[in-house]
Protein backbone atom coordinates (compact mmCIF):
# COMPACT_ATOMS: atom_id res chain seq x y z
CA UNK A 1 0.00 0.00 0.00
CA UNK A 2 1.11 3.35 -1.34
CA UNK A 3 -0.30 5.97 1.41
CA UNK A 4 -0.40 10.22 0.07
CA UNK A 5 2.25 10.72 1.92
CA UNK A 6 4.22 8.23 0.69
CA UNK A 7 3.05 9.39 -2.42
CA UNK A 8 4.28 12.94 -2.35
CA UNK A 9 7.35 11.68 -1.47
CA UNK A 10 7.88 9.03 -4.56
CA UNK A 11 6.58 11.78 -7.09
CA UNK A 12 7.31 15.32 -5.18
CA UNK A 13 4.30 16.49 -5.42
CA UNK A 14 2.95 18.31 -1.95
CA UNK A 15 0.05 15.95 -0.30
CA UNK A 16 -2.13 19.49 -0.44
CA UNK A 17 -1.32 19.46 -4.10
CA UNK A 18 -2.27 16.12 -5.05
CA UNK A 19 -5.48 16.06 -3.25
CA UNK A 20 -6.49 19.46 -5.26
CA UNK A 21 -5.60 17.62 -8.35
CA UNK A 22 -7.74 14.08 -7.79
CA UNK A 23 -9.92 16.51 -6.39
CA UNK A 24 -10.60 19.22 -9.29
CA UNK A 25 -9.33 17.70 -12.49
CA UNK A 26 -9.81 14.12 -11.79
CA UNK A 27 -6.87 12.57 -13.62
CA UNK A 28 -5.91 10.01 -11.25
CA UNK A 29 -8.38 8.11 -8.58
CA UNK A 30 -5.95 6.38 -6.04
CA UNK A 31 -8.08 3.04 -4.74
CA UNK A 32 -8.84 2.75 -1.34
CA UNK A 33 -8.35 0.34 1.33
CA UNK A 34 -11.20 -0.88 3.49
CA UNK A 35 -10.55 1.51 6.19
CA UNK A 36 -11.14 4.30 3.75
CA UNK A 37 -7.20 5.26 3.43
CA UNK A 38 -6.00 6.19 -0.26
CA UNK A 39 -3.54 3.57 -1.78
CA UNK A 40 -1.66 5.20 -4.79
CA UNK A 41 -0.70 2.15 -7.18
CA UNK A 42 2.07 2.20 -10.20
CA UNK A 43 -0.34 3.80 -12.77
CA UNK A 44 -1.73 6.74 -10.26
CA UNK A 45 1.98 7.60 -9.34
CA UNK A 46 3.24 7.68 -13.26
CA UNK A 47 0.25 10.29 -14.00
CA UNK A 48 1.48 12.19 -11.21
CA UNK A 49 4.77 12.71 -12.23
CA UNK A 50 3.13 13.19 -15.46
CA UNK A 51 1.32 16.23 -14.54
CA UNK A 52 4.21 17.76 -12.56
CA UNK A 53 6.44 17.30 -15.21
CA UNK A 54 4.11 19.46 -17.64
CA UNK A 55 3.27 21.99 -14.99
CA UNK A 56 7.02 22.17 -14.25
CA UNK A 57 7.19 22.77 -18.19
CA UNK A 58 5.03 25.70 -18.41
CA UNK A 59 1.19 24.66 -18.29
CA UNK A 60 -1.66 25.05 -16.24
CA UNK A 61 -2.84 22.40 -14.02
CA UNK A 62 -5.48 22.45 -16.69
CA UNK A 63 -3.75 22.36 -19.35
CA UNK A 64 -1.47 19.28 -17.92
CA UNK A 65 -4.46 17.79 -16.94
CA UNK A 66 -6.25 17.92 -20.52
CA UNK A 67 -2.81 16.37 -21.44
CA UNK A 68 -2.43 13.46 -19.30
CA UNK A 69 -5.78 12.14 -20.52
CA UNK A 70 -5.00 12.56 -24.07
CA UNK A 71 -2.30 10.93 -23.44
CA UNK A 72 -4.61 8.36 -21.51
CA UNK A 73 -6.68 7.89 -24.12
CA UNK A 74 -3.98 6.31 -26.39
CA UNK A 75 -3.26 3.41 -24.23
CA UNK A 76 -5.37 0.23 -24.18
CA UNK A 77 -8.51 1.10 -21.81
CA UNK A 78 -9.51 -1.66 -19.22
CA UNK A 79 -11.79 -4.71 -20.01
CA UNK A 80 -14.55 -3.34 -22.40
CA UNK A 81 -17.34 -5.22 -20.96
CA UNK A 82 -16.12 -4.39 -16.87
CA UNK A 83 -19.56 -4.86 -16.12
CA UNK A 84 -20.02 -8.48 -16.89
CA UNK A 85 -16.94 -8.90 -14.96
CA UNK A 86 -18.37 -7.32 -11.74
CA UNK A 87 -21.63 -9.02 -12.01
CA UNK A 88 -19.57 -12.66 -11.89
CA UNK A 89 -17.56 -11.02 -9.06
CA UNK A 90 -21.17 -10.35 -7.06
CA UNK A 91 -22.55 -14.21 -8.25
CA UNK A 92 -19.85 -15.81 -6.13
CA UNK A 93 -20.26 -12.64 -3.65
CA UNK A 94 -16.20 -12.00 -4.32
CA UNK A 95 -16.25 -8.46 -2.42
CA UNK A 96 -12.64 -8.11 -2.83
CA UNK A 97 -12.89 -8.11 -7.04
CA UNK A 98 -15.70 -6.02 -6.83
CA UNK A 99 -14.05 -3.32 -5.29
CA UNK A 100 -11.13 -3.86 -7.41
CA UNK A 101 -13.32 -3.73 -11.04
CA UNK A 102 -15.22 -0.33 -9.33
CA UNK A 103 -11.58 1.06 -8.12
CA UNK A 104 -10.08 0.53 -11.36
CA UNK A 105 -13.08 2.46 -13.48
CA UNK A 106 -12.34 5.05 -11.43
CA UNK A 107 -8.59 5.19 -11.48
CA UNK A 108 -9.00 5.30 -15.36
CA UNK A 109 -11.45 8.32 -16.05
CA UNK A 110 -12.77 11.41 -14.67
CA UNK A 111 -15.17 11.09 -11.33
CA UNK A 112 -17.59 12.79 -13.44
CA UNK A 113 -17.22 10.15 -16.69
CA UNK A 114 -17.07 7.53 -14.75
CA UNK A 115 -20.32 7.61 -12.91
CA UNK A 116 -22.06 9.19 -15.93
CA UNK A 117 -20.91 6.82 -18.69
CA UNK A 118 -19.94 3.62 -16.74
CA UNK A 119 -22.02 3.72 -13.14
CA UNK A 120 -24.67 4.27 -13.35
CA UNK A 121 -25.79 2.04 -16.20
CA UNK A 122 -23.20 -0.65 -14.77
CA UNK A 123 -26.16 -0.35 -11.61
CA UNK A 124 -28.80 -0.97 -14.17
CA UNK A 125 -27.56 -3.77 -15.33
CA UNK A 126 -26.90 -5.44 -11.83
CA UNK A 127 -30.70 -4.62 -10.96
CA UNK A 128 -31.32 -6.10 -14.49
CA UNK A 129 -29.41 -9.21 -13.09
CA UNK A 130 -31.18 -9.76 -9.47
CA UNK A 131 -34.33 -9.70 -11.75
CA UNK A 132 -33.46 -12.62 -13.51
CA UNK A 133 -32.01 -14.26 -11.16
CA UNK A 134 -28.07 -14.00 -12.48
CA UNK A 135 -27.01 -12.94 -9.20
CA UNK A 136 -28.66 -12.90 -5.48
CA UNK A 137 -29.82 -10.29 -3.17
CA UNK A 138 -26.71 -10.53 -1.32
CA UNK A 139 -24.71 -9.74 -4.50
CA UNK A 140 -27.09 -6.71 -4.97
CA UNK A 141 -26.45 -5.62 -1.41
CA UNK A 142 -22.73 -6.24 -1.41
CA UNK A 143 -22.11 -3.59 -4.39
CA UNK A 144 -24.22 -1.20 -3.19
CA UNK A 145 -22.29 -1.02 0.08
CA UNK A 146 -18.82 -0.72 -2.54
CA UNK A 147 -20.52 1.92 -4.28
CA UNK A 148 -21.45 3.51 -1.63
CA UNK A 149 -18.03 3.28 0.23
CA UNK A 150 -16.48 4.90 -2.96
CA UNK A 151 -18.54 7.48 -3.25
CA UNK A 152 -18.57 8.84 0.39
CA UNK A 153 -14.28 8.80 0.17
CA UNK A 154 -15.20 10.86 -3.16
CA UNK A 155 -17.57 13.21 -1.24
CA UNK A 156 -14.93 13.82 1.46
CA UNK A 157 -12.04 14.08 -0.65
CA UNK A 158 -13.26 17.48 -1.92
CA UNK A 159 -12.55 19.17 1.21
CA UNK A 160 -14.84 21.92 3.51
CA UNK A 161 -17.83 23.05 1.88
CA UNK A 162 -17.14 26.65 0.73
CA UNK A 163 -18.82 29.20 3.01
CA UNK A 164 -21.91 29.71 0.92
CA UNK A 165 -25.85 29.22 1.48
CA UNK A 166 -25.55 25.09 1.16
CA UNK A 167 -27.53 22.29 -1.49
CA UNK A 168 -29.47 19.68 0.76
CA UNK A 169 -29.52 16.49 -1.20
CA UNK A 170 -31.26 13.46 0.08
CA UNK A 171 -34.48 11.06 -0.46
CA UNK A 172 -37.21 11.60 2.02
CA UNK A 173 -39.18 8.95 4.11
CA UNK A 174 -39.80 5.57 2.30
CA UNK A 175 -37.13 6.31 -0.27
CA UNK A 176 -34.32 4.29 0.46
CA UNK A 177 -32.39 4.48 -2.96
CA UNK A 178 -29.70 6.66 -2.57
CA UNK A 179 -26.30 5.71 -4.68
CA UNK A 180 -27.69 8.17 -7.22
CA UNK A 181 -28.22 10.91 -4.84
CA UNK A 182 -25.06 10.60 -3.48
CA UNK A 183 -23.52 10.01 -6.49
CA UNK A 184 -24.67 13.43 -7.13
CA UNK A 185 -23.88 15.33 -3.76
CA UNK A 186 -20.56 14.53 -4.95
CA UNK A 187 -21.00 15.97 -8.12
CA UNK A 188 -22.39 19.34 -6.59
CA UNK A 189 -19.42 19.37 -4.24
CA UNK A 190 -16.83 18.67 -7.38
CA UNK A 191 -18.19 21.91 -8.78
CA UNK A 192 -17.54 24.00 -5.19
CA UNK A 193 -21.80 23.66 -4.49
CA UNK A 194 -21.68 23.92 -0.66
CA UNK A 195 -23.58 20.59 -0.21
CA UNK A 196 -25.18 18.85 2.97
CA UNK A 197 -26.01 15.19 2.01
CA UNK A 198 -28.96 14.16 4.22
CA UNK A 199 -29.01 10.40 3.52
CA UNK A 200 -32.03 8.33 2.82
CA UNK A 201 -35.65 8.00 4.42
CA UNK A 202 -35.47 11.43 5.76
CA UNK A 203 -38.74 12.43 7.27
CA UNK A 204 -40.37 15.61 5.58
CA UNK A 205 -40.46 17.70 9.11
CA UNK A 206 -36.75 17.00 9.19
CA UNK A 207 -36.20 17.68 5.77
CA UNK A 208 -38.05 21.07 6.91
CA UNK A 209 -35.87 22.20 9.46
CA UNK A 210 -32.48 20.99 8.10
CA UNK A 211 -32.91 23.72 5.13
CA UNK A 212 -34.40 26.56 7.92
CA UNK A 213 -31.19 26.24 10.18
CA UNK A 214 -28.49 25.51 6.93
CA UNK A 215 -30.48 28.86 5.24
CA UNK A 216 -30.09 26.41 2.07
CA UNK A 217 -30.41 27.89 -1.92
CA UNK A 218 -31.78 24.42 -2.95
CA UNK A 219 -32.63 21.03 -2.29
CA UNK A 220 -32.29 17.83 -4.44
CA UNK A 221 -34.24 14.75 -4.57
CA UNK A 222 -35.24 11.89 -6.89
CA UNK A 223 -38.05 9.44 -7.88
CA UNK A 224 -36.30 6.30 -8.34
CA UNK A 225 -39.33 4.22 -8.76
CA UNK A 226 -43.20 5.21 -9.63
CA UNK A 227 -44.65 4.75 -6.52
CA UNK A 228 -42.24 7.50 -4.98
CA UNK A 229 -43.36 10.42 -6.65
CA UNK A 230 -45.82 10.83 -4.04
CA UNK A 231 -43.25 10.93 -1.44
CA UNK A 232 -41.77 13.43 -3.83
CA UNK A 233 -45.31 15.44 -4.35
CA UNK A 234 -45.30 15.87 -0.25
CA UNK A 235 -42.23 17.14 0.40
CA UNK A 236 -42.57 19.61 -2.00
CA UNK A 237 -45.78 20.47 -0.84
CA UNK A 238 -44.62 20.85 2.69
CA UNK A 239 -41.12 22.92 1.53
CA UNK A 240 -42.94 25.13 -0.59
CA UNK A 241 -45.41 26.17 2.36
CA UNK A 242 -42.08 26.74 4.62
CA UNK A 243 -39.79 27.29 2.30
CA UNK A 244 -41.04 29.30 -1.01
CA UNK A 245 -38.17 30.58 -1.95
CA UNK A 246 -35.89 27.21 -1.80
CA UNK A 247 -36.63 24.95 -5.07
CA UNK A 248 -36.57 20.92 -4.97
CA UNK A 249 -34.96 19.91 -7.91
CA UNK A 250 -35.71 16.56 -8.78
CA UNK A 251 -33.79 13.70 -10.54
CA UNK A 252 -34.49 10.26 -11.15
CA UNK A 253 -36.37 7.98 -14.07
CA UNK A 254 -39.15 8.70 -12.45
CA UNK A 255 -38.20 12.70 -12.33
CA UNK A 256 -41.30 13.74 -15.08
CA UNK A 257 -43.75 12.40 -12.38
CA UNK A 258 -42.79 15.19 -9.57
CA UNK A 259 -44.88 18.77 -9.11
CA UNK A 260 -44.81 21.29 -11.94
CA UNK A 261 -42.91 23.26 -9.38
CA UNK A 262 -40.26 20.89 -9.10
CA UNK A 263 -37.27 21.37 -11.92
CA UNK A 264 -36.34 18.48 -13.35
CA UNK A 265 -32.49 17.64 -13.52
CA UNK A 266 -32.07 15.40 -16.43
CA UNK A 267 -30.43 11.92 -16.37
CA UNK A 268 -26.77 13.42 -16.87
CA UNK A 269 -25.38 13.58 -13.09
CA UNK A 270 -22.38 15.78 -14.33
CA UNK A 271 -24.89 18.39 -16.68
CA UNK A 272 -27.15 18.67 -13.90
CA UNK A 273 -24.66 19.38 -10.85
CA UNK A 274 -22.93 22.18 -13.33
CA UNK A 275 -26.65 23.90 -13.98
CA UNK A 276 -27.49 24.06 -10.07
CA UNK A 277 -24.33 25.97 -9.81
CA UNK A 278 -24.83 28.12 -12.72
CA UNK A 279 -28.12 29.19 -11.11
CA UNK A 280 -26.88 29.25 -7.95
CA UNK A 281 -24.19 31.64 -8.69
CA UNK A 282 -26.67 33.76 -10.82
CA UNK A 283 -28.95 34.27 -7.97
Amino acid sequence: MVTISQAALLTGVAEHTLRAWERRYGVFQPSRTPAGYRDYGDDVLDRIRTMKDLVEGGLSPRQASEEVRRRMSSVEPPEPDAVAELIAALARLDATAASRIIDEQFAWRSYEAVVDDWLMPAMSRVGSSWASGEISEAGEHLVANVVMRRLAAAFDAVGPNPPTPPAIVGAPSGITHELGLLAFAVALRRVGVATIYLGSDVPVAAWADAVRTTHAAASITAIPRRSDARRVAALAERLTADHPGVPLAVGGQFQHLAPVSCPRLGHRIATAARAIADDLAAR
